[in-house]
């Protein structure tokens, strides 16, 4: 016995072997592309919660704070609660989108 491996079986390792850093690159990838929404999103709360602490307590809702918490908002079509058509009953779903956290799902 010589210690040397045979040409078959250095052939297998080393496929194993490329197969392993093949695998362990890709992961690092897609590890690496989570590490970076994660952080994107934890800046854009810590940029949120600067604008809320500057705004702690208000009185009105100004035009200014508006634009400064408020991305969008969007009003869906109102329907009937009732079943008439121009019934008195009725439900509008709007949808708040606040500056850099998105639409926030409040409980009913």
């Amino acid at each position: 016995m010589t210690g040397r491996i045979s040409d078959e079986r250095f052939t297998e390792l080393s496929a194993d072997y490329e197969a392993e850093q093949k695998e362990l690159k890709e992961r690092a990838a897609v590890l690496q592309g989570e590490l970076s929404r994660t952080l994107e999103a934890t800046q854009n709360a810590e940029k949120f919660m600067k604008v809320v602490r500057k705004y702690t307590s208000f009185e009105e809702l100004t035009p200014t704070l508006l634009r400064e918490f408020v991305e969008k908002i969007v009003i869906h079509e109102s329907e009937a609660l009732d079943g008439k058509r121009r019934g008195k009953l009725r439900r509008q779903e709007i949808e708040i989108y606040y500056s850099f956290v998105g639409k926030v799902e409040l409980p009913d």
